[in-house]
């Protein structure tokens, strides 16, 4: 066996572990980003298999997570270009019932959070793919302020700038679409 050989395989071995503790958060990346499970899976994979094919230009300076972040970032941005017109059968499922009911305490209670739900990724979907990134990142993933910096390759300034406008508006649309968001919290 040619030392090349091993080092390939030594590489494949580190990626597949890498890959499975990072899994999760990838396919939830992508799906506050893309707003349905069917597009997420899909980005998700393509995500990983991209992440993959550039694994030997993965430098140990950063983390495996913040890279591999980037690149699902990224994949979702593309993908969301792709589809500005399309009609996502989820959101139409939605709408005219078809899903099955979570368990929940009441039917009041589901329903409005349902419709909480509903609207929040409606609001999500109105916003800029550069300002759904921020709001996806910072408030759903929870990364910091920096991590958000090194996987979008912005300077910290700039991240907490563009999180603090992105917050403010998906405020003003979610304000627009229903009194469950008139709460000052949102």
């Amino acid at each position: 066996m040619s030392l090349k050989l091993f080092t390939k395989k030594q590489d494949t071995g580190q990626f597949e572990r890498l890959a499975a503790e990072n899994e999760r958060q990838v396919y939830s990346v992508c799906f506050h980003m893309m707003g349905n499970r069917e597009d997420a899976q899909d980005c998700a994979q393509e995500a990983m298999l991209r992440a993959f094919r550039a694994f030997d230009t993965f430098r140990q300076d950063a983390s495996f997570s913040t890279w591999i972040t980037r690149i699902a970032m990224n994949v979702c941005t593309d993908a969301l270009r792709k589809r500005r017109d399309a009609v996502s059968l989820d959101a139409l499922r939605e709408e005219h019932g078809f899903d099955v009911p979570d368990a929940a305490p009441t039917a009041y209670a589901r329903l409005e959070e349902r419709e909480r739900l509903r609207l929040l990724r409606e609001g999500l979907s109105l916003l800029p793919a550069d300002m759904r990134q921020m709001i996806v990142l910072r408030d759903m993933q929870g990364k910091s302020y920096e991590e958000i910096g090194e996987i979008l390759e912005v300077p910290l300034g700039t991240v907490k700038s563009r999180v603090s406008r992105a917050r403010g508006k998906l405020s003003v649309i979610l304000k627009k679409s229903s009194e469950l968001f008139s709460s000052p919290s949102v």
